[in-house]
């Protein structure tokens, strides 16, 4: 509500200081009534919508790609050609001198005819194609867009029959991960509009932002899209309402149709702005600015109603960004400072949110995704390389939420064929899309050149310095092709802003690990990715920052049960969609190595599998996080990026959120070991010692001083109240992170040892308030002599108000009279959309527990829920009972 009051104000007052003549830009959406059929004629499909691709538009009639097994049973889609067409009208005005025609994104080789006029041809999904249509256009027009299939292309001549997929750029996900399936789309996945204007459109405003000891420096940047060959006039109106106190206007003056844009810098004093922070470190502070500009060919004023006036709002924050790569003790560093301060990176890897790209901007799936993670504490997303440029809206809700953003640039794993009119392609992908999101103050850094060669960072440091951070050694025409493109984004004479400079790791190290052991090169002097199957902390490595790494699990039963049709076995689609079934053998292995459970137990009872599949998850990289955080104190390892985020369909993946928006344990226990304050125990069986860390973060602005303690319980199997107690006191902590190491032979006295009890630490503030509790198992679990908790649970409704989206939560209580062991909670009802709950996975050595439940409903009614819809586990039952061979028959209370 606030941008249109904002939007009303500005267009009130360009109104009363100008002479205004003329329209404004006028746009027309093209998106309704489309028709698409196959190069045959058999299948014809009408009243489509954009955006839309060919999976979606036939699921109606043959199917959802996503359900049951019709990935296998539609692939005959990818092999076909296939046609969108749709109809418009138009009336022309004498002031009218230009229109175009503007699709935002194909998908992806296609030909594209106004009227049998040929208007392009397109192969790459990434890019903006405008056509200048006045020529071609009729009062009914007729607009086609033929796609051909982009496993049987063969569009240039150089190509073969079955073309190479490298040969166009398309997302590389597509054609299959190893969490996600093979889905060659092919579409019109984002709007087509048609533009009438006299001689230029505004499209994108490039803010660069640097800074002396009192100002801040805003370098204004606006470039405009013509299709003339003569120079023009223009004009333009800057508005800051919280930052100037009167606008810039740029007087009427000739434009280079060579260069077309504006150029202006705007100074502001630092007493007027409030920084902008990453989640967690203080607050996330956006300044809407508001440009209009009137471009006109003929000398003197624009004529009466010609269509000259492009507007646009942005918003933006004001904060500085560095990648610190220096030689120190250890090797080389790799850390990121925000506003001057150093910071440890908690992330995660984000996917698309669908694996058909038409899908991928919806506005609710993606919402979701991001405010969970701003919820898990996490301060960086890193859009992988395999997807998509994400929408506006996904940065703007980074900005809003303070995500960090990694943008890689969509050239996964791959050699390229760099012939001239490629490179070129190249280019203009790199400029449009970095026109588009570079003023958003959460994009961080742009990585190149993933699973390549070689490995290039691009840090937008802040759009200003000249590029001159190249490693020598860096010599591949791809990396020249992108310096090229940044280097002429760069601003030159501001010390700091938004813009880019270079800086390639001294290595990317990738080991898929199959041994007991990590063999890597020196990760003293590189950021990695690495996949590890065991929960054993000695065997981790400790690189200086880490890009990936995780283990993959199975979605909730719930969620399954949504993807199967009645003639399915959940087991049987679960062993269909598993791409590499190395994935479900891992994890079988870790479950019988530290579990001590035959394999029968779990090949027919998917609830079991499912929920030891989460927990390995969610323990190993637990193990690796804490790990990783616990070697922050002297910058040896500064961040993490676990895979991945966010799911593409129902299957098993390295997820924390499943494709409906369900959280696995590994989301719920992320939110305790990512959380600013933790304390984390990690055993080190070479030293006989626990390394105990505390790790304290926060805001920069409002930072507490207080003394902590970390509370050390020792529990044994059979009994719910710590038999021991030790005292770890700490002191003062501002913004760091303290290790204590600790004596196997001074915690583990008789008569308790490692098989029959564990440790509990729990840091308290001053005050005694608990912050943040952890535990530590230092036997495997197939060795200890796990009670039967007697697990009880009661359900009470605490809130419903019905409405479009209802709100409905519940209380539900656990009871226990032994501990029980990583107790899982999961909702299961027909008319449940998600649910969130408080905790899950959790250790109870109280005797009561209470969680609470929130609900997304697939109405707009209450829920009746009773505990019949609850399914509780917890590893006891299993471990009591270990030899049965059957499912356990206490899985509902």
């Amino acid at each position: 509500m606030a941008n249109f009051v904002f939007y009303g104000i500005v267009v009130i007052y360009f109104l009363q200081h100008y002479n205004v003549n003329c329209d404004q830009v006028r746009i027309i959406g093209l998106n309704d009534m489309w028709t698409l059929s196959n190069q045959n004629g058999s299948i014809n499909i009408g009243n489509l919508k954009l955006p839309s691709g060919v999976y979606s538009a036939m699921a109606n009639t043959y199917g959802d790609i996503l359900f049951s097994k019709n990935d296998e049973k539609l692939k005959w889609i990818a092999y076909e050609n296939w046609t969108y067409t749709t109809t418009f009208k138009v009336q022309l005005d004498n002031n009218t001198r230009a229109v175009n025609i503007t699709f935002h994104g194909i998908d992806t080789v296609a030909k594209i005819s106004l009227n049998d006029q040929l208007l392009g041809v397109t192969d790459n999904m990434f890019l903006r194609y405008s056509y200048d249509v006045l020529p071609y256009l009729q009062t009914e027009n007729t607009l086609k867009v033929e796609l051909k299939s982009s496993l049987l292309c063969s569009k240039q001549a150089q190509m073969k029959d079955e073309c190479y997929r490298n040969m166009f750029h398309k997302m590389k996900m597509s054609y299959g991960i190893r969490d996600g399936p093979p889905v060659p789309s092919t579409g019109i996945w984002k709007p087509v509009q048609l533009e009438y204007y006299e001689v230029a459109i505004m499209r994108d405003i490039i803010v660069t932002i640097g800074q002396t000891d009192s100002l801040w420096l805003l370098d204004v940047r606006v470039p405009l899209e013509t299709g003339i060959r003569q120079d023009f006039y223009g004009e333009l109106l800057f508005l800051a309402a919280e930052l100037l106190t009167e606008p810039v206007r740029i007087k009427p003056g000739l434009i280079s149709y060579k260069d077309p844009q504006f150029k202006f810098q705007v100074n502001v004093t630092k007493d007027k702005v409030s920084l902008w922070w990453p989640n967690g470190l203080g607050e996330q502070k956006l300044y809407p600015l508001y440009i209009s500009v009137n471009c006109w060919l003929d000398k003197g004023q624009p004529q009466l109603r010609a269509k000259t006036i492009s507007q646009k709002m942005i918003k933006i924050g004001f904060r500085t960004i560095e990648l610190i790569e220096d030689l120190d003790d250890y090797g080389k560093s790799f850390y990121f400072k925000v506003n001057k301060q150093t910071i440890f990176i908690k992330g995660a890897n984000y996917v698309p949110a669908h694996i058909l790209p038409e899908h991928a901007a919806d506005m609710d799936k993606v919402k979701h995704i991001l405010k969970s993670a701003k919820n898990s504490h996490l301060n960086m997303i890193r859009v992988w390389d395999g997807g998509l440029y994400e929408s506006d809206y996904f940065y703007s809700l980074a900005d809003t939420y303070g995500l960090l953003v990694w943008q890689d640039i969509t050239f996964l794993g791959a050699n390229y064929s760099l012939i001239n009119n490629f490179k070129e392609k190249i280019r203009l992908e790199i400029r449009q899309n970095i026109m588009r999101f570079a003023y958003h103050p959460s994009l961080a850094l742009m990585g190149i050149n993933n699973d390549m060669d070689n490995v290039q960072l691009v840090l937008p440091n802040e759009l200003t310095k000249d590029i001159n951070r190249r490693e020598k050694n860096y010599r591949q025409t791809f990396g020249k092709i992108t310096n090229f493109e940044f280097k002429a984004l760069t601003v030159k004479d501001i010390n700091s802003s938004l813009l880019l400079t270079t800086s390639l790791p001294s290595g990317f190290a990738r080991q898929h690990v199959e041994s007991p052991y990590i063999k890597l090169p020196n990760l003293n002097f590189t950021n990695a990715y690495f996949w590890e199957e065991l929960w054993n902390s000695d065997i981790y490595p400790r690189p200086r920052f880490i890009t990936r790494y995780g283990l993959q699990s199975l979605p909730l039963i719930s969620s399954w049960k949504r993807s199967i049709s009645e003639n399915d076995e959940i087991l049987d689609l679960i062993k269909y969609r598993q791409r590499q079934f190395k994935g479900l053998e891992a994890i079988l292995r870790l479950i019988r190595y530290y579990f001590g459970l035959p394999m029968s137990a779990f090949m027919n009872c998917p609830e079991s599998l499912i929920y030891f599949s989460q927990l390995s998850q969610a323990m190993t990289t637990k193990t690796a996080t804490e790990i990783f955080r616990s070697q922050a104190l002297h910058r040896k390892t500064m961040g993490t990026l676990y895979w991945h985020l966010n799911d593409v369909w129902v299957t098993l993946s390295s997820s924390s959120i499943d494709f409906y928006g369900n959280y696995k344990l590994l989301y719920y226990w992320s939110k305790k070991f990512l959380a600013p304050n933790h304390v984390i125990a990690v055993m080190d069986s070479n030293n006989n010692k626990i390394n105990v860390t505390v790790t304290h973060e926060g805001s920069f602005i409002n930072q507490e001083n207080s003394d902590y303690k970390v509370i050390v319980n020792t529990y044994t199997w059979m009994n719910l109240y710590p038999r021991k107690t030790m005292k770890l006191i700490i002191g003062n902590m501002n913004n760091g992170l303290l290790t204590y190491h600790l004596s196997m032979s001074e915690v583990f006295t008789a008569p308790f040892n490692t098989t029959n009890s564990f440790l509990e630490f729990t840091l308290q503030n001053q005050n005694d308030s608990e912050i943040s509790r952890n535990y530590l198992f230092p036997g495997n679990f197939q060795n200890s002599i796990l009670a039967d908790p007697k697990l009880k649970i009661e359900l009470s409704l605490s809130h419903c108000i019905e409405g479009k989206i209802p709100f409905i939560s519940y209380s539900l209580t656990t009871m226990v009279e032994k501990p029980a062991l990583f107790v899982s909670l999961e909702i299961y009802h027909p008319d449940v959309e998600r649910y969130t709950l408080s905790e899950n996975g959790f250790v109870q050595v109280e005797p009561v527990k209470v969680i609470h439940l929130e609900l997304t409903a697939k109405s707009s009614k209450c829920i009746n829920l009773t505990s019949d819809h609850v399914r509780i586990m917890s590893v006891n039952q299993f471990i009591a009972n270990r030899n049965q061979r059957n499912c356990p028959t206490k899985i509902f209370v």
